[in-house]
């Protein structure tokens, strides 16, 4: 018997099939560029400008950057040593300096609200500036102002260094570090692009949202993948309101039935005067028809429709009338809408239980917002070394500086603190922290996690955006109140009695 012939086994092929040309999708792209080169200037523009008017007219990509700036943005000061001289005075300095006046060249925008924006413009453009100014001020700078020049003139000693795609003069000593911006202005009318000064990026607090590693000088909007979407959502809501506004004008429909006449003249006899428009033939002036081509027209009015009085409308047999419901907008153009928000959102980490709770559970609805805690991470982190950037060198221009008011140098060594970075170290930037969202459930949780040491209050508080040391002093100030006005006060659940009350009992027991 004849052995059985095998088929040759295929060699097996190692490869990506994402780098694979078919028909069944787009060919795979070959561009590897600095990303300055994929976005140059004149694309960066168009996107820059096509994201603000979104978040100009759009509710939907409104709603998104300040949802986003909420949760990233918002930050408490704590400054603690345990000298009482020496906290009093860095708190009071930070306060001082909170104020617009006091912080903002154009005297607008306190510093909270001034990181707000910051991050703004960052979440909307890709990148941001504030110049520090010797008056203690910070300058903001928009993205689109950090760029060559496009109007004015550039002086020749520099114009050469200044890439006409970042805007920026690269430091030919460390690779990818930006030694100075290149700051413009829009000038009276608020148009042109004109060369201003050159500022050195030590005075300059930059930062921006990144999507590669070494190669990319300029940020990226992470809004840039959704920006499409959230644009078609725009108008196709614009678009079936029109549509529905046009069903409305038109609520009426009535029907006839004119199939019984031969001829056009007969048709308008059997309408019995009611209006309508003929094509065909015409009539003499002794009734015959003509062979000419014409147009018969029988005019009638309609009665007015008035809200309070009864509407009549005298038809022929064969007539009815119908009312026009409007489809507008259909199911599944709202489903769909719907998955675009969704997808939308993903941009910048939302869950879509803050768009939509009606479908979430509370234990969802935990979920993620303890998701969207870790996805803020990174973004607060960012935030928190550029407010790091900030107090340090509010406290080393004060420390610095033996005319100013504040006598921060003495206090800080009278308190044993000799070194400027050192008192800088303590000062410490804490996120604003999540609201509560069923307050009974989540303080017991913390509870029960503090009284087995998975945590601990101090940082129960920070995560709330409160300070425990704080608390605790406003707790004993409120007792302190209450006993001199001999008010008993007690924390507790009501009924429980206190410590020294069960101490005290026991003490007189036989």
């Amino acid at each position: 018997m004849a052995a059985k012939k095998s088929t040759p086994k295929k060699a097996t092929q190692f490869d990506y099939d994402a780098v694979k040309t078919t028909n069944r999708r787009r060919k795979p792209t070959e561009r590897l560029r600095a990303e300055h080169v994929i976005l140059p200037d004149s694309k960066r523009k168009k996107l820059l400008s096509t994201v603000q008017d979104q978040i100009r007219n759009a509710s939907t990509a409104a709603w998104m950057v300040r949802r986003h700036l909420d949760y990233v943005s918002k930050f408490k000061l704590q400054f603690r040593t345990g000298n009482e001289q020496l906290d009093d005075l860095v708190n009071r300095i930070f306060k001082w300096h909170a104020q617009p006046r006091n912080f903002d060249v154009a005297e607008r925008f306190g510093r909270e609200e001034m990181f707000r924006m910051f991050e703004l413009e960052k979440v909307a453009s890709g990148d941001a500036a504030m110049i520090k100014t010797n008056e203690l001020k910070l300058q903001a700078i928009e993205s689109d102002l950090i760029a060559y020049p496009s109007g004015g003139t550039l002086p020749k000693e520099i114009s050469n260094d200044v890439d006409r795609d970042t805007g920026v003069v690269m430091d030919p000593a460390k690779p990818g570090r930006i030694a100075q911006f290149c700051i413009c202005n829009r000038g009276k009318e608020g148009i042109a692009v004109n060369f201003d000064h050159l500022e050195e990026a030590e005075n300059v607090i930059f930062d921006a949202y990144y999507t590669r590693f070494s190669s990319q000088v300029r940020g990226v909007s992470p809004l840039s993948t959704a920006i499409n979407s959230i644009q078609d959502v725009y108008e196709g809501v614009d678009f079936n309101l029109a549509k529905a506004k046009v069903h409305a004008l038109f609520g009426i429909a009535l029907m006839r039935d004119y199939a019984g006449g031969s001829t056009d003249q007969e048709e308008v006899y059997e309408w019995g005067g009611a209006s309508g428009i003929t094509q065909g033939l015409t009539e003499s002036a002794d009734g015959a028809p003509t062979s000419d081509a014409g147009t018969k027209q029988i005019e009638s009015s309609l009665q007015e429709m008035k809200p309070n009085e009864m509407l009549m409308v005298d038809m022929d047999t064969k007539g009815r009338i119908d009312t026009i419901e409007s489809k507008t907008p259909s199911a599944e153009f709202k489903d769909f809408t719907e998955f675009v928000i969704r997808l939308s959102m993903l941009a910048l980490d939302i869950p879509y239980s803050s768009f939509n709770s009606a479908t979430s559970s509370f234990s969802s609805m935990i979920a993620d917002q303890n998701m969207y805690e870790v996805s803020c991470k990174w973004k607060r982190e960012k935030n928190q070394w550029k407010r790091h950037e900030y107090s340090d060198w509010l406290l080393s221009s004060i420390w610095n500086d033996e005319s100013s008011e504040w006598p921060l140098r003495q206090v800080a060594q009278a308190a044993g603190i000799n070194r400027l970075r050192e008192l800088q170290s303590l000062v410490e930037w804490v996120p604003a922290g999540f609201p509560w969202l069923q307050k009974l459930q989540e303080v017991q949780g913390d509870i029960k996690a503090i009284s087995v040491g998975l945590d601990n209050p101090i940082d129960a508080c920070k995560r709330r955006g409160g300070d425990f040391f704080i608390n605790i002093q406003k707790t004993a100030d409120a007792y302190n109140y209450a006993e001199s006005l001999g008010v008993p006060l007690m924390i507790g659940e009501p009924g429980q009695a206190s410590i020294a009350a069960v101490e005290s009992e026991g003490n007189n027991a036989p």
